[in-house]
């Protein structure tokens, strides 16, 4: 299995680049599509953002995170001190007549990767992220992002550097 280096990070709303930088290193590792890859990053980035604006109500407070590749899987850890929140437990499964804002990110979340684990221990939340790994014959196929409409609408793509 092969790992990338633990990061430890100060929950503030700057850490979304450096969890979209990790991503990317892990995808490239794994040999992940592009839509996988998208689809790993919006869940790092949608559960981290959960973590700095309500777990620690926009105040700074630590958020580790490491990614790694094993035979099947990419995966991602993110761990934090917050209060305890499961995230499978605050997800919308349907939309209502009224339409309400929450909830809905954490769906896309949760159902957008293969396997979405949460845990809570030693007064830290665990969120493991996996992504299946696809048979070297199909990895070709793709069906990703079109990096250009990104960047018409202004969002970044890439890796930062």
């Amino acid at each position: 299995m092969r790992t990338t280096d633990r990061f430890r990070l100060t929950g503030d709303y700057g850490m979304a680049l450096v969890v979209a930088d990790l991503v990317t290193t892990v995808a490239g590792m794994g040999r992940l599509s592009k839509r996988q890859a998208y689809r790993l990053r919006l869940a790092a980035d949608e559960i981290t953002t959960n973590i700095t604006c309500h777990g620690y109500c926009g105040e700074k407070g630590v958020v580790d995170i490491e990614g790694g590749v094993g035979d099947d899987w990419v995966w991602l850890h993110i761990e934090d001190e917050a209060p305890p929140f499961d995230p499978t437990h605050h997800c919308r499964v349907t939309v209502p007549d009224a339409v309400q804002e929450g909830g809905y990110g954490l769906f896309l979340a949760v159902t957008g990767i293969d396997h979405f684990a949460y845990d809570y221990s030693g007064g830290r939340n665990r969120n493991t992220l996996l992504v299946r790994r696809l048979p070297a014959h199909e990895d070709t196929l793709d069906g990703g992002t079109d990096d250009e409409c990104h960047r018409a609408a202004g969002r970044r793509t890439g890796s930062v550097h």
